[in-house]
């Protein structure tokens, strides 16, 4: 199938394929071991059990423009954008760890036909537990 031009095709009789990305992306990809958090009540307290997951993907700060669409409250936390395989399976709200930090997952774009999704997450808020003496 060579290149046509697109007036020649009337509205709902074309059958185009989408590009498949997953080869493109690999190269860019990495090893990546996402840990899923999840909490459970076990006599009257809450533990916090990470189940891991690998995947291959890569995980990149957003970028100052998709910062400045941020209410003005929220552009100041830490934000990243997470592409990875098709497998990773993750919705809104999760809680998961990368490479030791704590992420929320805040937006997912699933683009399973083009062979990848997308992840925006936000660093977690995290305590810090000081030593009682």
């Amino acid at each position: 199938m060579g290149i046509f031009n697109a007036n020649s095709v009337g509205i709902g009789n074309a059958n185009f394929s989408l590009p498949n990305m997953s080869a493109t992306l690999e190269s860019w990809f990495q090893n990546i071991a996402v840990g899923l958090v999840t909490k459970s009540q076990q006599n009257n307290r809450t533990v916090e059990t990470v189940t891991e997951h690998s995947t291959r993907g890569v995980l990149q700060p957003l970028s100052v423009k998709e910062l400045l669409i941020k209410p003005e409250g929220q552009r100041s936390w830490k934000w990243y954008m997470l592409h990875c395989q098709a497998s990773l399976s993750l919705k809104n709200d999760d809680t998961v760890t990368i490479k030791g930090s704590r992420y929320r997952v805040m937006g997912h774009w699933g683009f399973n036909e083009y062979g990848f999704v997308q992840y925006e997450l936000v660093q977690d808020y995290e305590t810090v537990m000081e030593a009682i003496t």
